[in-house]
């Protein structure tokens, strides 16, 4: 008897959010990072992160949904933005029937390059990237801080789009897709932007205990003079006793900027990956 799954794959645009934000949370279960999304937090990551529905992916296995591929795009080049298999699917094909699926489809798309993060612990994961053409471009750190000690300083509010504008003409080179320019410049309220000279900072909310600094930048001739690291301890003395999370999608250049401004660094951390197409 036959018991090979018949795969194949639907658009994510067929499908309605709910049962989307369903079948990621169930594709990420015992993962490194489990993943507990809703209806809200996703329709946020697909417009934050340039998210194509039409271009994602429903992997069907003998008829029923086992899994989910977000795909970004923005210009020539695609992001694997999370792809997520239900546990009873795993290590048996589902993985790279749809990875095969993904970059032939980016191809005929004619799009250059195609990027993805996956946590660097995850073996099988990389392996999978690997086996159709991804390499590793750096690794990627995250860095958190409970109640740091500020130094109060003039702040000033700014629009979010103008960060992200600012991002993209002075940040490094390649910035990992979540926070680069072009993303930044999405995010809305409740989300936040700051400029202490020529630093600037983007927050989450700042109304909780916890808070994500998504961005931290200081202008190219203006580097070297601490200024981004004052402004984030005026941060830290205007919103006193929170823990602030960098998420670990920060290249590895900016290690030495946290941890001079009191952040430790996680254990967990992630490769960015990139094929050329």
């Amino acid at each position: 008897m036959d018991t090979t799954p018949s795969f194949s794959l639907q658009p994510a645009s067929d499908f309605p959010p709910v049962d989307l934000a369903d079948l990621l949370t169930r594709g990420f279960e015992n993962y490194f990072v489990p993943i507990h999304m809703d209806v809200n937090a996703l329709l946020g990551m697909i417009r934050r992160d340039s998210v194509d529905l039409t271009s994602s992916r429903v992997l069907l296995a003998d008829g029923v949904p086992a899994a989910l591929a977000l795909i970004a795009r923005r210009g020539s080049a695609s992001r694997v933005a999370a792809m997520g298999v239900i546990s009873a699917w795993r290590a048996r094909g589902a993985g790279s029937f749809t990875m095969e699926k993904l970059v032939t489809e980016a191809r005929e798309r004619a799009e250059r390059v195609m990027y993805l993060e996956v946590i660097d612990r995850n073996e099988p994961a990389i392996r999978l990237y690997e086996k159709y053409g991804f390499v590793k471009m750096r690794r990627l750190t995250g860095f958190s801080v409970s109640a740091p000690t500020g130094e109060p300083a003039n702040l000033s509010e700014i629009e979010i789009p103008v960060a992200g504008d600012l991002i993209i003409h002075h940040g490094y080179p390649d910035l990992p897709w979540q926070v680069a320019g072009g993303t930044i410049a999405l995010f809305a309220t409740p989300s936040r932007a700051f400029q202490l000279d020529s630093a600037y900072a983007v927050t989450s909310a700042l109304t909780g205990e916890h808070v994500t600094l998504w961005s931290a930048l200081t202008e190219l001739s203006a580097r070297g003079q601490g200024q981004a690291r004052r402004l984030l301890r005026a941060l830290f003395a205007k919103y006193p006793n929170k823990t602030w999370h960098v998420p670990a999608i920060f290249p590895g250049e900016m290690t030495g900027f946290f941890e001079k401004t009191g952040f430790e660094k996680e254990d967990l951390g992630q490769f960015q990956m990139k094929l050329e197409l």
